[in-house]
């Protein structure tokens, strides 16, 4: 409210009050209300609400399948719907005083309050005591989300993941108990009801490794290392991404994380990188891949990285002017749902697109800007079709 000067500054019953038009507002309010205005609002909403609250979306937080993933949503909605609360009682109590205690036309001065000792020390204590009570509950579940439980001890899966633009490397110190070392890429395979820890590494960038059903982000930093770990109650697909803005290509750089029961995990490290039975037409894909197409310099196909081809691929980075970017590992590639960091489907259509003009498919990767074949005019590749389908042969054959 406005205040007027008072003729006489020993006469209060003098001051006047500038009209403050409440009721006006009030009035347009209710008119914005009506009709279509309300109609568009209630849309809005609801579709606002409907967006949010999908458990079933692949990254949806609202669907956990994992003991941290659980601990944390319960922390979060307990934490918002206090929140909530608190919004709606402090917002309902200020409109209400504003509304039903507004000043009519012809009402004089009402009489001031300075000062309530009992109510300030409501809103004081009740909020000091929900602070500290969420608090030490969020710090308590931090500390015990920080570790597997002791029940876990001497039987997790231990997973080093390393970020790079824009891809995921996972390596299995000990795949299997007995020291198998595991290297594969954008395609994260554990067993389902047993303990995963995880070693989070960057290459390059800030990166940031998140699973929305299984665990929180965490960041991946170069030169140091954090960890996480989850746990998954059920078998299935489940999807990750890269958190953190890394470059050109980070909304494209995700992957997949496959539970598998213990017998199909078992069935994979044992069968991973043996030496598959190629075709002729596998045979000719393999020389591209060792020769002509170059991709030796920068990706590894276990059992087939002979002393020559090692040799090669060092000379491939002692002449390179642009720098060789390391790529995916590609030794179970044929096993994998999707490639090009979980961005398309595994299948022979979408390889020869890829193979052809990686660009096209994902703006910014080191394939199409460093690779010989794609420093074309173009940036198509300059292999010929022939040799594109070799290679899709050959690739499609590592399993």
């Amino acid at each position: 409210m406005l205040l007027s000067p008072p003729d006489r500054a020993d006469s209060p019953a003098q001051v006047s009050f500038r009209r403050f038009p409440m009721n006006n507002i009030l009035k347009s309010t209710k008119q914005w209300f009506q009709g279509k205005h309300l109609l568009a609002l209630g849309i809005l909403a609801l579709s606002l609400v409907l967006v949010a609250c999908d458990a079933n979306a692949k990254q949806s937080t609202f669907g956990t399948a994992g003991p941290v993933a659980e601990k944390q949503l319960l922390l979060f909605n307990v934490l918002m719907w206090v929140m909530v609360a608190v919004f709606v009682l402090v917002e309902g109590a200020l409109l209400y005083a504003a509304i039903r205690f507004r000043r009519r036309p012809g009402q004089p001065l009402p009489k001031q309050t300075h000062g309530n000792t009992v109510l300030e020390l409501t809103w004081t204590i009740i909020p000091t005591i929900l602070i500290l009570g969420l608090g030490i509950w969020s710090v308590t579940t931090l500390f015990e989300l920080d570790k597997p439980p002791a029940s876990a001890a001497g039987n997790t899966l231990d997973v080093t993941v390393t970020g790079h633009q824009w891809w995921f490397e996972f390596e299995y110190p000990n795949a299997d108990g007995n020291g198998t070392v595991i290297t594969t890429a954008n395609e994260l395979r554990v067993p389902v009801g047993r303990a995963v820890e995880v070693l989070l590494q960057s290459d390059d960038v800030i990166h940031s490794f998140w699973i929305p059903k299984l665990a929180g982000k965490v960041d991946m930093v170069p030169t140091r290392n954090n960890r996480l770990w989850f746990l998954a109650d059920e078998t299935g697909t489940f999807y990750g991404q890269c958190a953190e803005f890394c470059g050109t290509a980070h909304a494209q750089m995700k992957f997949l994380v496959q539970v598998l029961t213990q017998e199909e995990y078992d069935a994979w490290v044992a069968g991973f990188g043996q030496t598959p039975q190629l075709s002729a037409a596998a045979q000719a894909g393999q020389q591209v891949f060792n020769g002509a197409g170059g991709c030796v310099v920068c990706h590894t196909v276990n059992g087939s990285d002979n002393p020559a081809i090692v040799a090669g691929r060092m000379q491939g980075f002692l002449n390179t002017e642009v720098g060789i970017a390391p790529g995916p590992n590609m030794t179970d590639l044929a096993t994998r749902q999707t490639f090009a960091a979980g961005l398309i489907d595994l299948n022979r259509e979408n390889l020869r697109v890829w193979l052809t003009n990686p660009e096209d498919i994902k703006p910014g990767n080191h394939m199409a800007s460093r690779a010989t074949i794609y420093q074309t005019a173009d940036g198509r590749t300059s292999l010929t079709q022939t040799q594109v389908s070799a290679l899709i042969e050959y690739l499609l054959s590592l399993k």
